[in-house]
C-alpha cells in the first residue's frame, strides 16, 4: 500500500472519530451545578384597585363585589379555602382596603384572610340563630311579594332580584327559575296575557327575569302609546265634528238648567213683606215732624217711642 493511501485513510478514521465524539457530547447532558427553582407571582391589580366600601345597610352587596374582585385576581379560593402560601394571604388581606376604620384593627388582627372574612361575616350578618330567623323574614317577603299600585315592571324586577340577592348572601339559594315563576304569576292583569303566552310559548330554563322584564317593559310601553297618539301637538284633545256638536249641545243645555235654578233660587231668598203695623217708614232711623203718633196723636214721634200711657183698646 502506498504511502498517500495509507494517509488517506488515517485521516478519515481521525474524521469519523471527531464525529462520534461530538455526538456523544450532544447526546450527554451537560452537568451543571444544581440551583433551587424559583417561582414569580405576579399579581395585576384589575380595575384600579378601587374597592368598594361598607357600609351598614350593603353589606350583600358590598360581598359579592369583593368576591368578583378577588376571583379576578385569583385569590378568592384563599378567602374561602384558606392557603399555606404566605405571600398569597396576605394579598387576600386587601379586605381590608374595603372595611370602615373601627374594623381595620379587629380584622388585622386575624390570622389569616379566611379568619377575617368569616369574622366579618359573624358581625354583619349575625349568629346562626340571627341568620336563621333573617332568612325566615326574607323568605316569608318572597312569598307575598306583589306589585305596589303604580309600580313600573322595572322596579319590581329590582325588588325581587335585591330580595334573592340577600337570600343568597345568608346561605338560602334561590334558583332563577323559581325567581322567574313568581314573578309570572304576581303580575298585574294587564300583563296575564303576556305571562301565559311566555310559560306555554317559551322555555322558562333558557330565560332569566331581564328577559320577563323586558317584554313587559315593551308591553306597558305598547299600552301608552295609543294615548300620546290621540292628542294634538298641544296635548289637546282632538273630537271630530258630531263629538264637538254633541258635547256643544249638552254643555248649553247645562247652561239653561243652571240659570233656571238660580232663578229660583233667587225667587226662594226674596224677603217677604211684612204686614203694615200703620206706623210711619222710618227715615235714616229717626222719626220726622210729620211723622204722627198712633198712640197720642201728636207729631214728632212714634207710638213706641211715645211717653204718654197707652191707650186701651
Amino acid at each position: 500500500m502506498s504511502s498517500s493511501s495509507t494517509g488517506s485513510v488515517q485521516s478519515l478514521q481521525d474524521g469519523n472519530r471527531g464525529r462520534r465524539t461530538s455526538r456523544q457530547s450532544r447526546e450527554q447532558p451537560s452537568r451543571s451545578p444544581t440551583h433551587p427553582r424559583v417561582v414569580v407571582k405576579t399579581v395585576r391589580e384589575v380595575g384600579g384597585a378601587q374597592f368598594p366600601l361598607l357600609t351598614r345597610t350593603n353589606y350583600g352587596e358590598w360581598a359579592t363585589v369583593m368576591k368578583v374582585m378577588f376571583k379576578a385576581r385569583g385569590l378568592w379560593r384563599v378567602v374561602q379555602d384558606g392557603t399555606d402560601d404566605e405571600q398569597e394571604d396576605q394579598m387576600a388581606m386587601a379586605i381590608l382596603k374595603g372595611v370602615p376604620p373601627e374594623y381595620v384593627t379587629t380584622l388585622g388582627s386575624k390570622d389569616s384572610a379566611k379568619e377575617a372574612w368569616t369574622s366579618l361575616e359573624a358581625i354583619r350578618v349575625g349568629s346562626d340563630r340571627v341568620k336563621k330567623a333573617k332568612v325566615q323574614q326574607l323568605r316569608h317577603e318572597f312569598e307575598t311579594i306583589a306589585f305596589r299600585d303604580g309600580e313600573a315592571v322595572e322596579d319590581f324586577a329590582l325588588r325581587l332580584t335585591s330580595l334573592v340577592s340577600q337570600l343568597g348572601t345568608l346561605g338560602e339559594v334561590i334558583k332563577e327559575e323559581t325567581a322567574m315563576a313568581k314573578y309570572l304569576r304576581v303580575v298585574p292583569s294587564k300583563y296575564t296575557h303576556v305571562a301565559v303566552a311566555i310559560e306555554t310559548m317559551l322555555d322558562l330554563d333558557a330565560l332569566s327575569i331581564e328577559d320577563v322584564t323586558g317584554r313587559q317593559k315593551a308591553v306597558e310601553d305598547r299600552a301608552e302609546a295609543p294615548t300620546a297618539q290621540g292628542k294634538g301637538p298641544k296635548g289637546q284633545l282632538l273630537l271630530t265634528e258630531e263629538e264637538w256638536t254633541a258635547r256643544m249641545k249638552e254643555k248649553q243645555r247645562g247652561d239653561a238648567g243652571s240659570s233656571s235654578s238660580r232663578g229660583r233660587e233667587r225667587r226662594r231668598s226674596k224677603p217677604r213683606r211684612k204686614a203694615s203695623t200703620g206706623e210711619p217708614k222710618e227715615e235714616g232711623g229717626k222719626a220726622v215732624a210729620k211723622d204722627k203718633c198712633l198712640n197720642c196723636g201728636k207729631f214728632g214721634h212714634w207710638a213706641r217711642n211715645c211717653r204718654a200711657l197707652r191707650r186701651r183698646e
